[in-house]
């Protein structure tokens, strides 16, 4: 072996000028729990959001139904083609579905705001308290 005279440690500080340090094991305890709080307050900051992991899953799983339509067809051309189709026939009949809730929605609207006026005509509305003067 090669002998360690001379030897540095990597702060450039001698190797024998070194000594060693003496640690309380309540201050090495509380440095511990101190790096384990800020490390998983790191951890909660890396950690994304789930709504974004949602997402990414869908368009992970359509591209997935993309790739399998197309393997099954045989070339992406005819695949693309088939998934097209698919999503046409879907719109068609989701958009008379569509207009219909919004219809329902907004009749169900108007008629609340219509019961909403008649249950408070002015007519009806609370008089106000006599007052010392009207005795």
């Amino acid at each position: 072996m090669w002998p360690r005279f001379g030897r540095r440690d990597r702060d450039g500080i001698p190797a024998e000028a070194i000594e060693p340090m003496v640690v309380d094991p309540r201050d090495l305890e509380r440095a511990y729990e101190r790096g384990l709080a800020e490390g998983r307050r790191e951890e909660r900051r890396r950690h994304s959001h789930p709504i974004r992991n949602l997402m990414i899953g869908v368009v992970v799983l359509a591209g997935g139904v993309v790739l399998g339509v197309a393997a099954w067809y045989g070339s992406f051309g005819e695949g693309g083609r088939v998934v097209d189709q698919k999503l046409a026939v879907a719109a068609d009949r989701a958009e008379p579905a569509l207009r219909a809730a919004a219809d329902d929605a907004g009749a169900a609207l108007s008629g609340a705001g219509r019961d909403l006026q008649t249950n408070t005509d002015p007519s009806t509305a609370a008089e106000p308290a006599p007052s010392d003067q009207d005795l």
